[in-house]
């Protein structure tokens, strides 16, 4: 079976140099994007509802850049100032 449509589940790349148009044209490919899913954040009201008081951990490690977007957002929110002895780790994997 011959591959020629492929449907991606991410927003289109802005930039004209991406892999992915390289793919199409090398392989006379049509590709399609569209976003599968909506990452929301987590309101202030909500994650004080868990008592989790973010000051009593040591380290936080991150899967996402959108998860840190967030964190830093509801610590704003939250006006908590995140010391610079924490340890904030970024951790992310690409799975293919």
């Amino acid at each position: 079976m011959k591959i020629k449509n492929i449907l991606v589940s991410q927003p289109k790349p802005e930039n004209e140099k991406n892999p992915y148009k390289d793919l199409a044209n090398k392989y006379k490919l049509n590709i399609e994007f569209n976003k599968f899913f909506k990452i929301e954040g987590v309101s202030a009201k909500d994650f004080r509802k868990k008592r989790i008081n973010i000051l009593d951990y040591t380290a936080i490690i991150f899967t996402s850049k959108n998860a840190v977007d967030h964190f830093f957002r509801l610590c704003k929110e939250m006006r908590i100032v995140v010391p610079e002895t924490m340890g904030i780790r970024i951790s992310i994997t690409f799975w293919y």
